[in-house]
């Protein structure tokens, strides 16, 4: 009992000096990193470490075949053992005497690995260190670790302020912060916690390393500023931030408040390992203060306002209220000496907040379920495989792209890994990694290539269009095509592409099949020529992209010289060789995706007509500044662009409520297009329900543009006041 009084005496001693964080290399944080990305997982497999990615692949590829590696992936397939749930097991481990042992009490791992038998596992992995004598790697990389501590204690710790963390929450932290580079992890960060027997709780950051060709490394100095140091400003704040919930007091005066921000967005949140409520309000409370830091740590406005901006367009658009908050907060201390006793003004903030986006979405929602249902016909419009379609999907999925490496669970995407895997460190990948990282090339962007190749005598060919009309992604724009079609061409021949393909004809023919009989014949681009008051000017097809992804569809366009304007989305695979599988009303749903995607070359050309061009182009400018992620990501390079995203994925909506969908239905699909950036999206879905219901009046879209930019321009203005309000 004395032994454990004077622990403990320790313990608090030890926290309240708080030891200088200094940044570490961890031998198991690099060992269950590897093992994740030698079992295929994909987010370690974003391949982004320079010579230590090959280094490790040179190494570790021989033991894919492993019989650790076959279990481990059943644990991600049965438990979700992925992502943060390896650095967690990670932390709790240690090497002694050239074995692995568990240190760390099991009840602070990531709940996933309750379902595992630890001993068997950590029994599996030792033998994985011996067999891959991984610590004989790991030894002949000390210089290299040792180069990357030393940069970023240079590049990043300067900025770093750790007295200010005490101060600004008014209390010490309640654990041991210590800072672990990840080599294997490429952009993406974790937390974890362990406490060791008779000592502190420890809270653990382990932050991602990349470097690149043409942009540096992440700890470059300019790079370090812009990505590293918000990164460790961040995750310090959780040492203090996450114990204030856990309270019972604190609890109580949250509410439901926690749950209700979940729901804003659960989708984009879970997606970014946010999935339970407790974790997005801790997240909103830390990058607000994260803000504060910056504020109050030599930061610019502008390197403030990119950092706040870029949390709203990760899906917590709360943050200008709870900023403003924190700093009310700052400027009465002597009211609220610690941040936990400044939650009920959080908790008052944050609810205002709610409630508002309530008010906000019912009023869309509150319409009348329309009884008109379009009559199912037999479709002019067939979807069809494209083999350029395909070749760019599976190069996508090989270079470890997210977005293309969804689906597993099917006997195609099986057979495209086992016939690709050789091919993973072939030139292409490494240069088409590059452009990810470099151009963003990456979600649409692929696609809107694929459509504009075409395979001629054995070789990939980019196909000419009409001069000034073309619609190809600018993300394409700095990438050297004749160079990276020789690349795409020498991939084309060394993979046997072809045979693949031709080898696959009876699977893309039986899954066309049943897509073209059950979904196509549910697709009504013609309701938008009635709606927009002008016929289309294109010419539509259907794509189906095979190894794009597990749904959705990405939209792209092309003008090929001598040709009408085609529409012609890549609608992604659902498994439509097996119709009896898709759940109810899912064939419906993608029928009606396809209808909205069709509405562009009506839409564009309503946008694109100088009158228009004119009173859009700002508001277009404007949301674009305001949203510039959603410039890298969707290839958004101007204003009327965007308008003319924005205008076709509101009128989408008010098809759904004009044709038999429920509130329910047309709610899911304004979440999704707010999830997606368009945040505006409830404002102008409103305005053009007035469009629709004073077509005596507007004749046309054209017709209804000035009533169009009045409701852009208030939400514009809104919007405005709540970023000055937070920021000046």
């Amino acid at each position: 009992m004395k032994n454990q009084f004077l622990l403990a005496i320790f313990a608090l001693i030890a926290l309240s000096l708080q030891a200088k964080v200094e940044v570490e290399v961890s031998e198991t944080v690099e060992l269950m990193s590897i093992l994740s990305r030698t079992a295929g997982f994909e987010e370690y497999n974003m391949d982004m470490g320079g010579q230590y990615t090959k280094d490790t692949e040179a190494w570790f590829a021989p033991f894919k075949e492993h019989p650790l590696i076959s279990y481990y992936q059943s644990l991600r397939e049965n438990y979700g053992i992925a992502y943060n749930a390896p650095a967690s097991l990670a932390v709790s481990l240690e090497v002694e005497g050239g074995k692995i042992k568990m240190v760390g009490k099991k009840e602070l791992l990531d709940d996933r690995w309750f379902n595992v038998d630890l001993n068997d596992f950590v029994a599996r992995l030792n033998q994985f260190y011996t067999d891959t004598r991984f610590h004989e790697f790991f030894q002949q990389h000390q210089a290299f670790y040792n180069n990357v501590l030393q940069q970023y204690q240079t590049n990043v710790m300067k900025y770093f302020n750790q007295d200010w963390y005490s101060r600004f929450n008014g209390t010490e932290p309640g654990e041991i912060f210590r800072l672990i580079l990840g080599f294997t992890n490429g952009g993406s960060n974790y937390g974890a916690s362990r406490q060791v027997q008779g000592q502190p709780k420890e809270s653990f950051s382990i932050c991602g390393y990349w470097t690149h060709p043409q942009m540096g490394s992440v700890l470059d100095p300019k790079n370090a500023k812009q990505h590293a140091v918000p990164t460790l400003i961040h995750e310090f704040n959780h040492s203090f931030v996450n114990p204030l919930q856990e309270t019972e007091k604190n609890a109580a005066i949250l509410g439901d408040i926690p749950q209700r921000l979940l729901e804003q967005d659960f989708s984009i949140m879970s997606k970014q390992a946010y999935p339970e409520p407790k974790t997005v309000f801790n997240e909103s409370v830390v990058r607000a203060a994260t803000i504060i830091y910056m504020m109050e740590n030599g930061f610019t406005a502008d390197e403030v306002e990119t950092e706040l901006m870029s949390h709203m367009m990760r899906g917590f658009k709360w943050m200008p209220e709870l900023v403003t908050a924190l700093r009310d907060y700052t400027s009465h201390r002597n009211k609220y000496p610690t941040l936990s006793d400044f939650y009920p003004q959080i908790a008052k903030v944050l609810k205002n907040y709610l409630d508002a986006e309530d008010k906000r979405m019912d009023k869309i929602l509150k319409f009348k379920q329309s009884s008109n249902k379009p009559s199912a016909t037999t479709s002019r419009l067939k979807a069809e495989a494209m083999e350029t379609v395909e070749l760019m999907g599976v190069l996508s999925r090989l270079a470890g792209y997210e977005e293309y490496n969804m689906m597993k669970d099917n006997q195609y995407i099986q057979d495209v890994d086992k016939w690709f895997e050789p091919f993973k460190q072939h030139p292409a990948i490494e240069y088409y990694q590059g452009l990810r990282q470099q151009c963003y090339i990456a979600y649409d962007a692929p696609m809107s290539l694929a459509v504009r190749l075409a395979v001629d005598n054995g070789k990939i060919v980019k196909l000419q269009e009409e001069a000034g009309d073309t619609g190809l992604d600018s993300r394409w724009d700095p990438v050297n095509m004749n160079e990276f079609l020789g690349l795409l061409n020498q991939f084309y021949t060394d993979t046997r592409f072809r045979e693949f393909y031709q080898q696959h004809q009876s699977f893309y023919q039986d899954a066309l099949k049943a897509f073209n009989n059950v979904v196509m014949p549910s697709v009504h681009p013609e309701w938008f020529d009635d709606f927009y008051g002008k016929p289309s000017s294109g010419l539509k097809k259907v794509v189906m992209g095979f190894a794009t992804s597990d749904g959705g569809a990405y939209g792209t366009v092309r003008h090929l010289k001598g040709q009408p304007r085609e529409d012609c989305p890549v609608i992604c695979y659902y498994g439509f060789d097996k119709m009896a599988e898709i759940p109810e009303g899912m064939s419906e749903a993608i029928a009606n995706m396809i209808t909205g995607m069709f509405n562009s070359s009506v839409d564009q050309s309503s946008v694109n007509e100088d009158k228009n061009l004119a009173l859009l182009g700002e508001i277009g400018t404007r949301l674009l500044n305001n949203n510039p992620m959603l410039g890298y990501n969707y290839g958004y390079n101007d204003g009327s662009t965007l308008m003319n995203a924005s205008l076709g994925a509101a009128a989408k909506i008010v098809f759904m409520m004009e044709n038999g969908k429920t509130t329910q239905q047309v709610g899911q699909e304004l979440a999704n297009e707010m999830s997606s950036g368009y945040t505006w999206m409830p404002e102008l879905v409103a305005a053009l329900r007035g469009y629709a219901s004073h077509r005596n009046k507007y004749k046309t879209i054209n017709d209804f543009c000035p009533q169009i930019v009045k409701v852009m321009n208030k939400h514009l203005d809104t919007e405005q006041k709540r970023l000055d309000k937070a920021l000046k």
